[in-house]
């Protein structure tokens, strides 16, 4: 198999949660569940070392990053700053279309089981409120840093609080700027953002 999609592979497993912080990863059954020697596999994991994913430990095993929690806060703070620009920058710009399409997928959000199905559906979501800020730049740095945040889809499976609260916090994005009110959406889009700092402080601590 090729390395990268390997590595791929590995990168949306940690990111959805589907491996979680402290889980060790072993060449040996690596290799094997991937059909490929140990050589490809130890390249595969020192790349996702140095994307920061993976923690060297003790015993020289690489383990799934625990996230600090000043890191999270850091990692939220910047989101914040970058997508409430790009709320802000965009807002005018975009279309009842374009809010109607939003809202239809938070609708599919609100009923999805699959954590990474889930992340893709809540990006292009957003993609669609900051799509008209004419910044790709922005956009491709956004899309970066909530690649960092996908361990939070993990602890919102469908039916339980904190995906309701997810759904609604969106609702009522849209709620705002369906009535032009920029600066409400713009303070609901910091909460949500903040929200996730909680959530991914619960899985470090799990």
């Amino acid at each position: 198999m090729d390395p990268i999609v390997i590595t791929q592979t590995l990168r949306d497993e940690i990111e959805t949660g589907v491996l979680m912080p402290g889980h060790v990863l072993k060449q040996e059954e690596l290799a094997e569940r991937f059909g490929v020697s140990r050589q490809p596999i130890r390249h595969v994991l020192e790349g996702l070392r140095a994307l920061g994913l993976l923690e060297k430990r003790a015993d020289r095993s690489l383990a799934v990053t625990h996230l600090r929690a000043k890191d999270v806060r850091a990692l939220c703070q910047i989101r914040i700053s970058l997508e409430t620009t790009a709320l802000r920058l965009s807002a005018p710009h975009l279309t009842p279309s374009a809010l109607r399409k939003a809202k239809r997928l938070n609708e599919d959000l609100y009923e999805e089981e699959d954590p990474e199905v889930l992340a893709k559906l809540d990006w292009d979501f957003h993609h669609i409120l900051y799509g008209g800020c004419g910044n790709e730049r922005l956009l491709t740095m956004i899309s970066d840093l909530r690649g960092e945040a996908k361990r939070a889809y993990s602890l919102q499976p469908k039916g339980s609080r904190p995906r309701s609260a997810f759904y609604d916090e969106h609702q009522k994005i849209l709620d705002a700027l369906h009535d032009n009110d920029i600066t409400t959406a713009i303070e609901i889009l910091a909460l949500h953002i903040g929200v996730t700092a909680g959530t991914l402080t619960a899985i470090n601590q799990t």
